[in-house]
């Protein structure tokens, strides 16, 4: 992708809307300014909100949203009997409340929105089989579980199985952002042509962190993610001692 043809973009964004996030809507804005970031995929968690306060949301997003930022309202669920399985909505244009993984499927089938397993390693990798007939994306970078130097290879093995069936399903890096102060880095850079949601569920897009970059379709060798997945064993305990240190610093 043309690197002067652009929007950079951040996915799996929690706001204060949700019960662990920290930043309103107005500081989303402002952090995605003075980085240049040009659209947030919000994931507020489904639980903290309900059919009443929704539209207030998408008014308060929009409200929010000029030429230089624009908030993608979302939603993150989870399933009650599908431990660890976390499904993102971004960019949804009406309210919905599914019980289930078929359910979340069959109400966004008419919306525009771009549909993701989130932090799939939660999961144990385990995805429905109505969930892999029709979701948009796999997270394979998850900046918060996978860590923000690098994507997970058993998510990109994952991503590679569903491809064979679905070539159209893509694989995007995720900040899963609660707090505004700890920016992850990783992004996604879009086609600057047409509507954002669109770019994401064509694949038009490059995922961006600090140590790789990579297209929508993941392309990464057995070899190369067979060395991946050594190299993302020692960078998972140094980016969990660094958060233990920043935790306890907190606490001082």
């Amino acid at each position: 992708m043309n690197d002067d043809i652009k929007k950079v973009g951040i996915l799996h964004v929690h706001s204060s809307h949700s019960h662990d996030g920290r930043d309103s809507l107005a500081d989303l804005r402002d952090f995605a300014k003075s980085r240049g970031i040009s659209f947030v995929g919000l994931t507020d968690h489904a639980e903290d909100l309900s059919a009443e306060v929704w539209p207030d949301y998408v008014l308060q997003c929009r409200a929010q949203s000029d030429d230089h930022v624009q908030l993608l309202p979302g939603l993150e669920f989870r399933f009650a009997g599908f431990p660890g399985l976390h499904l993102l909505a971004i960019g949804l244009d009406r309210w919905i409340s599914p019980e289930t993984p078929a359910d979340f499927i069959r109400a966004c089938a008419p919306t525009p929105a771009f549909t993701v397993v989130a932090h799939p390693v939660l999961a144990d990798y385990r995805v429905p089989g109505e969930v892999l007939a029709a979701i948009s994306a796999i997270e394979v970078w998850n900046a918060s579980y996978n860590t923000r130097y690098l994507p997970d290879p058993k998510a990109i093995r994952l991503l590679r199985d569903i491809r064979r069936r679905r070539p159209e399903v893509v694989g995007i890096a995720g900040l899963d952002q609660h707090d505004r102060c700890n920016d992850r880095e990783t992004r996604v850079r879009v086609s600057s042509e047409g509507d954002v949601l669109e770019a994401l569920r064509s694949g038009r897009f490059e995922n961006q962190g600090r140590t790789m970059r990579f297209g929508s379709t993941v392309a990464i060798g057995g070899p190369q993610l067979a060395c991946l997945g050594l190299v993302r064993w020692a960078f998972d305990r140094l980016e969990r001692t660094q958060d233990a240190v920043v935790r306890r610093l907190r606490r001082t």
